[in-house]
């Protein structure tokens, strides 16, 4: 029996030891990296081609197991709610893996459950197709935490972990004072050139300023607002992040996290 596991807060390790019921999991296939495309084009008038890019467009998971029942009626009860328990779309897969929990968002593409005339215990078999391909962290991991800070330019300099190609900060700075006409904030990945910018929003002390790089929008006080430039993709590694703001003096508290992606 492997370790816990759950798809939309559903238990599919609650066997009990006792009374020998319930659902043993002892087939969790997560660890193969997502599907991945290579787009492939031929170089003009020379031999050779390039790869202009890599996605990843989805990943299968499956799993597979016992149900056990302590009657024919119970187990017909349980196979029951065990195939309810698959309906939602989209829904979190949680495995328990590395000491930790990683999490899929996932929807159950097919489920079979296979049982012999009178037993009391039935197979079955799930595969699981997840629209975003990566598994994740449940908690947020600290990447930047600057309180009250005071001068126009503020860099970090993490070390970003994980598995996927890039990871998703999402950045939140919250304005304590300020003075001064130059209404701007940019953010900026330094090793790759990549920036966002605000600009000319009448930013104002008590201010919200959330920038979300994994769901792709920027907010003031919760309220969706427009932007100059792209949101960060952050490589794994060392990593340099750098916050600059146009006003004349300011006091404001800088944070930055992501949640943890991985192949």
């Amino acid at each position: 029996m492997n370790g816990a596991l759950t798809f939309n807060a559903n238990n599919l390790q609650d066997f009990n030891i006792t009374t020998q019921v319930g659902i043993i999991t002892n087939v969790i296939n997560h660890t193969s990296i997502p599907e991945k495309i290579a787009e492939l084009f031929t170089k003009a008038d020379a031999n050779g081609s390039v790869i202009p890019s890599i996605n990843y467009p989805t990943k299968r998971i499956s799993i597979g197991g016992i149900i056990k029942g302590s009657s024919q009626d119970n187990l017909d009860t349980r196979i029951d709610a065990f195939k309810a328990y698959f309906n939602g779309k989209d829904k979190n897969l949680d495995i328990d893996y590395a000491g930790s929990t990683r999490r899929y968002i996932a929807t159950a593409n097919s489920i079979g459950v296979s049982r012999e005339q009178k037993a009391l215990y039935a197979t079955f078999t799930i595969e699981f197709i997840c629209t975003n391909p990566f598994g994740l962290d449940i908690s947020a991991t600290s990447i930047i935490n600057q309180a009250a800070y005071t001068s126009a330019t503020f860099n970090a300099t993490p070390t970003i972990t994980g598995s996927a190609p890039y990871q998703l900060p999402i950045f939140t700075i919250t304005i304590n004072a300020l003075t001064g006409t130059g209404d701007y904030i940019q953010i900026s990945n330094d090793n790759n050139d990549q920036q966002i910018m605000l600009y000319g929003l009448g930013l104002a002390a008590n201010d919200v300023v959330v920038i979300d790089c994994a769901n792709r929008v920027v907010t003031v006080n919760d309220l969706p607002v427009d932007y100059f430039g792209t949101f960060l993709e952050v490589e794994l590694g060392a990593s340099s992040i750098t916050y600059t703001d146009g006003f004349a003096t300011r006091s404001v508290d800088i944070d930055g996290e992501y949640i943890k992606r991985y192949l």
